[in-house]
């Protein structure tokens, strides 16, 4: 019997392109799990098969998790160009704060300003609040799925009576402002059910409350009980809330706020402390940052403010804490929110296992004012966390009293700018004085 050596030859029907769909969508569902929701994308758009093969994103991006995306956020132009402004053409980027991609998506719901961007939760997904009827809408950017929640406005006189009783005789931009509280001081959380609900928590900060609503709803329930005061801003991980509080001068203490689905629909019990910290208790010392699906915990263990730890909550169940002295390639950029880079990948202007933030400090200043040459500068040094030693992050201080840092701005001020919600819907970079320039 011969048998040759030689090569088979692929018949001109088969190859890749003529993979079984069964088999198409399983290689999509791997490459959706081990990678992000863009390479699954790029994995459909390879031939017509693998189109028809795998399932499409649209209509899934948010009732289905595996169509989240993960890590991106929206990129700050600076420049005055804020999302939806005219020379924008209805685009806007997103940055991936692993990869250091950049991509360019086409959001109409930004066109002629009548959306602002009030939080990006979920690795991804924006939370919009509509100017005309204070509405929220939950969008992917990436698939272009929107699911409306409930209007914010019947909140306000709950949480603030003397407020909410001139909404009534006065005008709609007016009203607009008055939500002050939701457009830079909110946290939203999402959660999927099994049958496909979509759930979102709001924490809001300045309130010291938390409201839930699924899409759908008619209006938001809010909480009976009331966050303490904060030593970090609330961040979401998981579909859940988490926040740090002070219990003593000496230790901080990880809450968790999770939704509980009872027969009779869903309630909101208290807080639950799932770990402790000894670091400084004072607001704004420390830190809630995620950094490659773990969470973290970053600030000053005494009030020198001159070295800084880091520890990172190895089991959310069990609340086991374990300090970091390295955290590798990563770097973490700390303001009103903690945001974690990988700096090796694309971002190569920053520095790998450094910690970058305000570090105050009484310095002569100069400035026209005599009154205030000598005064506390706001400082964003970088803190390294293998020497421990401080070196400037930036070109120049964050805030100057009298004049902007040179441009071109650096990646660090866009960074930074993701950091401050404040910033968002400005057009300006965080290094910015405010007022257009």
């Amino acid at each position: 019997m011969q048998c040759s050596l030689g090569r088979r030859r692929l018949s001109p029907h088969g190859g890749w392109a003529s993979l079984h769909e069964d088999l198409v969508q399983l290689i999509g569902w791997r490459v959706l799990a081990a990678g992000d929701l863009l390479d699954y994308t790029r994995f459909r758009a390879v031939c017509s098969g693998w189109n028809a093969g795998a399932v499409s994103p649209r209509g899934r991006g948010l009732a289905d998790t595996r169509f989240h995306p993960r890590r991106w956020m929206m990129f700050p132009e600076g420049h005055g160009l804020y999302p939806g402004h005219p020379d924008l053409g209805g685009y806007v980027r997103f940055v991936n704060l692993s990869s250091g991609d950049f991509v360019r998506v086409h959001l109409p719901l930004f066109r002629d300003s009548t959306d602002v961007a009030i939080d990006s939760t979920d690795g991804g997904l924006l939370l919009l609040l509509q100017k005309h009827d204070v509405a929220v809408r939950l969008v992917n950017p990436f698939t272009g799925d929107v699911a409306d929640l409930p209007p914010l406005l019947p909140l306000l006189p709950l949480l603030e009576p003397q407020r909410g009783r001139r909404l009534s005789c006065i005008s709609e931009y007016h009203t607009f402002l008055e939500l002050s509280i939701f457009r830079t001081g909110v946290c939203a959380a999402v959660n999927v059910t099994a049958a496909g609900e979509i759930i979102v928590m709001l924490a809001i900060d300045r309130r010291h409350r938390v409201a839930y609503a699924t899409v759908g709803d008619r209006q938001w329930c809010l909480s009976a009980w009331k966050l303490p005061r904060l030593s970090a801003r609330t961040m979401a991980l998981q579909g859940k809330l988490l926040y740090a509080a002070a219990v003593n001068a000496a230790d901080v203490y990880i809450y968790q706020i999770d939704l509980l689905q009872q027969q009779d629909g869903l309630s909101l019990p208290p807080p639950k402390m799932i770990a402790k910290c000894p670091l400084v208790g004072k607001i704004g010392s420390a830190h809630l940052v995620e950094g490659a699906s773990e969470l973290m915990l970053v600030g000053f263990p005494d009030a020198s403010r001159e070295h800084l730890e880091v520890y990172r909550v190895a089991d959310l169940a069990s609340g086991k804490v374990v300090p970091v002295t390295n955290i590798g390639e990563h770097a973490i950029f700390l303001e009103e929110r903690g945001v974690c880079v990988s700096a090796n990948k694309g971002f190569p202007s920053v520095l790998g296992n450094t910690v970058i933030c305000n570090h105050r400090q009484t310095r002569q200043v100069d400035t026209c004012n005599p009154w205030e040459r000598l005064s506390s500068c706001s400082r964003y040094d970088q803190f390294d966390l293998d020497s421990g030693t401080w070196s400037p992050a930036l070109d120049a201080d964050i805030l100057h009293r009298d004049r902007a840092p040179a441009r071109p701005y650096m990646l660090g001020h866009h960074i930074l700018t993701c950091c401050n919600r404040y910033y968002w819907n400005t057009g300006l970079i965080f290094c910015s004085p405010m007022i257009s320039r």
